[in-house]
């Protein structure tokens, strides 16, 4: 963790470029700034830090989504009557209609023949837009809550076989349902499974949520920039045969210039560890095949702890590409402590359970 006047001085230096000073604790945490595995110590800065993370995020969950908030008021009309439940597939159609623009058609096309599957039509991209608006608005299960066997799983994917991490996702964990019982994209859901994580678990879904979302659409631009670029061409077929496949084909998720990106980002990955085991296998595969003389993860995580140690977070987030240098960082670090545990979620004494649990709201 950052001095005092080290923390102070990035807060003055990110809210002071026109930034609110929700922007610069986003800016700041997704830089980073706390890294639970380098601090010893719980004091007054890292319990401040940790409440204003939150507060962030939950500030941006309360903004929500006006589509999704209109679709859901329209929905509840006090007791869902069957006109009310009829008005608000209506208006979710209309937002879906709305929101599919030329450019997730385009990039829908961009990742599907860059992957070898067959692109969406502008009608079944508008579907799914208007099923991920109704979920969120809790009035339709995510298709994959509905898929309770390998060849149902091969069927959405569109090949003969199932996707490499189908494994992972075969058995729900029970600590992460047991988070909420609304639907994880809805702004009760997101706000109970925020309430019920310690700060090491929204890092951990910081870290590795928002290095594979930017690892997926990086890879993607290069291979489609430069179809020679054989790093790239077999990293987008890597990941076109897992979950994160539908990240190859929508608009980048998470931009380093763009705090407020981050905070959609944790929520996403910290509602369901699972997303995060295969995102840390993703991430290390692709490591190691990027570091040509690594024959394990070895050589890895040995390269990102050197760098971990001597980088001063403060003086890189100066720099236009530090902020996602520390992300990617952060990401392959926690990638291996994740793949090397039994368990996505932490445990009993970790550094914010105890000490700032009067500050979670």
């Amino acid at each position: 963790m950052a001095g005092l006047h080290d923390y102070i001085e990035s807060l003055a230096l990110r809210a002071g470029q026109g930034r609110s000073t929700d922007e610069a604790v986003l800016t700041l945490f997704m830089a980073g700034l706390l890294q639970p595995r380098n601090t010893p110590c719980v004091n007054e800065l890292t319990t401040t830090h940790i409440a204003s993370v939150r507060r962030a995020l939950n500030k941006w969950i309360a903004s929500g989504d006006r589509d999704r908030d209109r679709i859901s008021s329209v929905a509840t009309d006090g007791s869902y009557t069957e006109s009310a439940l009829d008005a608000a597939y209506s208006e979710a159609e209309k937002v879906s209609k709305r929101r599919t623009s030329k450019a997730k058609v385009a990039f829908d096309r961009i990742g599907a023949e860059l992957s070898g599957t067959t692109p969406r039509t502008r009608e079944e991209i508008r579907t799914a837009e208007e099923q991920a608006y109704l979920s969120a608005a809790q009035l339709w299960s995510p298709l994959w809550d509905h898929i309770d066997d390998e060849r149902r799983r091969a069927e959405i994917w569109g090949t003969d076989s199932a996707p490499l991490d189908a494994n992972i996702f075969r058995n729900e964990c029970q600590i992460c349902t047991s988070r909420t019982k609304h639907m994880a994209g809805s702004l009760i859901g997101q706000r109970e499974i925020l309430a019920s994580a310690c700060f090491c678990e929204i890092n951990r879904a910081r870290a590795i949520g928002g290095a594979i979302s930017m690892l997926v659409a990086g890879v993607r631009d290069a291979a489609h920039a430069d179809p020679s670029d054989s790093f790239a061409q077999a990293a987008v077929q890597l990941i076109a045969n897992t979950v994160f496949r539908f990240l190859l084909r929508d608009i980048a998720k998470v931009s380093p210039d763009q705090p407020g990106s981050i905070a959609p980002c944790t929520l996403f990955f910290l509602h369901d560890c699972r997303l995060l085991r295969s995102a840390a296998a993703t991430l290390m595969q692709l490591a190691i095949w990027k570091i040509e003389t690594a024959e394990d993860s070895s050589a890895v995580v040995a390269v990102a702890r050197a760098m971990d140690e001597v980088f001063h977070r403060p003086s890189i987030l100066r720099s236009a590409d530090g902020i996602g240098m520390l992300l990617t960082l952060d990401g392959t670090l926690e990638a291996d402590e994740l793949l090397q545990s039994n368990s996505a979620h932490c445990h009993s004494s970790c550094i914010d359970r105890v000490y700032t649990s009067a500050f979670r709201q």
